[in-house]
């Protein structure tokens, strides 16, 4: 009589599933469960041929050295190809019996590789709700109460016909979750690689934060597996974080390159500057000649000059202005010149003064409050994307990177409250980056301890969190010696 709990356990089971793997073992041992069979194993139909994907046995030892089958290809004098290409169910009675009908030199070799004997075998293929074929399911040896070896009944044709047609949908729905986060992945890395592209600079800093947000993921799992706590990051987790790691700089889409791409303090402006110096020279050397100065005046401004020349090639790609250079600097903004037109001219124009006056980098104020706007655009093209509950808070995530816990970041001028775990880790593997990153064009790389020390003393300052920092330093140590370890195996 058909076991109608069964059915609805069955129904339960597999549509309750989440994990694809575990899907594919759940169709597996449900089938056996179903037929109280020995043995089960699945293929899924890919490429045109069949492909090996799961074997389970009540046998351990047949489990062990089960391994893996070569991918099948669809052939009638299989059960499994004879299953797939007519789309119906197959019932061998007896293997030995039914030598005729079907090439039964896989099972027989089997058995004798085994010391068993293949009698009963059932295959069926799974049929999705658009009449696609997922793959195919094969079961040996069903079994009565006694465990003796039996055919596979009708009834039991029955309950694998209900369960096929709830495994090619669970399937189904399956890969049509995975192929839409295959594609929103592929749209990600995209846009990741748009970012990037746009300058020759930091290239590889979003798949960098990515990379050290992954690591910190895998140090935090495996510490807690070993100490058989509760994992931090589920699947689901690590996915999400994953995508704002990938998307935290999308808003640099619109940053102006000469912004992003600004190596110097003068940037373009430089051989402006060294011209009109030159110029400035020239005029006084004609000066002299026409008798307007003595030599001793024309040998100042050319001592002058050159001196200035210096300070503005050495100030122009220093990573920061020493106080008496600020005063030089200045001092020069008050000089003016005289030119052929008898135009009162400054020697240095106020943008160039706002430039050689930035005390670090390479950014005015005004250009520094531009390039702060990505976080600001990030937020914005992340809230355009239809975001499910699966990935709720990539946007924040991504968007508050640059917000420190003391409220000195930026955009919005965060405090410790409004920032969570997820978003102080960001903030730190972004930092890092920045710092040990060899390609920036306004520093050279500080070397991972420098980088530390300089994240530690953000820490103190109340910028960034002191203990996701040093987790995520020992997450840093933890796979570089990982990834040593591999190198030498």
């Amino acid at each position: 009589m058909l076991d109608v709990n069964k059915i609805l356990e069955m129904s339960i089971t597999l549509t309750s599933e989440h994990d694809y793997n575990k899907i594919l073992e759940k169709i597996v041992t449900c089938a056996m469960d179903l037929t109280n069979c020995e043995g089960g194993t699945l293929y899924l139909f890919r490429n045109d041929r069949l492909e090996f994907m799961i074997m389970r046995n009540v046998d351990p030892e047949v489990q062990r050295r089960g391994g893996k089958a070569a991918p099948m290809e669809l052939d009638e004098a299989k059960v499994c190809g004879y299953s797939a290409i007519h789309r119906t169910l197959v019932n061998v009675p007896d293997v030995y019996a039914e030598s005729e009908l079907f090439d039964f030199s896989g099972p027989k070799q089997y058995d004798k590789m085994f010391g068993c004997r293949t009698m009963s075998m059932l295959a069926f293929p799974l049929i999705n709700h658009e009449e696609k074929l997922i793959g195919v399911a094969q079961l040996l040896n069903a079994r009565d109460e006694k465990n003796e070896l039996i055919a596979f009944t009708e009834e039991h044709e029955v309950l694998i016909r209900a369960l096929a047609s709830m495994a090619a949908v669970s399937l189904s729905n399956m890969q049509y979750v995975t192929q839409i986060k295959q594609l929103l992945h592929s749209i990600v890395n995209v846009f990741t690689n748009a970012i990037d592209a746009r300058t020759p600079y930091n290239y590889y800093h979003s798949k960098h934060v990515h990379d050290l947000v992954v690591d910190f993921v895998d140090y935090s799992n495996t510490l807690a597996e070993k100490d058989a706590k509760e994992r931090r990051f589920d699947a689901q987790h690590k996915e999400e974080l994953e995508l704002a790691a990938l998307m935290h700089d999308i808003g640099k889409l619109v940053t102006p390159l000469d912004i992003m791409n600004k190596e110097t303090r003068l940037a373009g402006r430089l051989e402006m500057v060294l011209a009109r110096l030159k110029y400035i020279r020239a005029l006084k050397q004609i000066d002299y000649f026409e008798g307007r100065c003595s030599v001793e005046d024309y040998n100042t401004e050319a001592e002058y000059i050159a001196k200035i020349t210096e300070l503005i090639l050495q100030i122009n790609s220093s990573g920061f202005l020493e106080d008496a250079k600020e005063v030089q600097i200045k001092e020069l903004a008050t000089r003016t010149y005289t030119d052929t037109d008898g135009a009162v001219l400054p020697y240095i124009t106020p943008e160039e003064t706002v430039c050689l006056l930035i005390k670090k980098g390479t950014l005015t104020d005004e250009e520094r409050e531009i390039m702060k706007q990505h976080a600001v655009y990030t937020e914005r093209f992340l809230a355009a994307m239809n975001f499910d509950d699966h990935y709720k808070n990539v946007r924040t995530w991504a968007s508050r990177h640059h917000e420190f816990l003391n409220g000195t970041g930026y955009p919005n001028g965060l405090f410790e409250a409004d920032i969570p775990f997820e978003v102080r880790l960001l903030t730190i593997a972004d930092v890092f980056d920045a710092l040990t990153s060899d390609d920036r064009p306004y520093k050279k790389p500080h070397s991972k301890e420098s980088a530390f020390l300089i994240l530690s003393r953000m820490a103190e300052d109340g910028q960034i969190d002191h203990a996701v920092l040093e987790e995520f330093r020992l997450s840093v140590e933890w796979n570089e010696m990982n990834r040593e370890s591999e190198k030498v195996r």
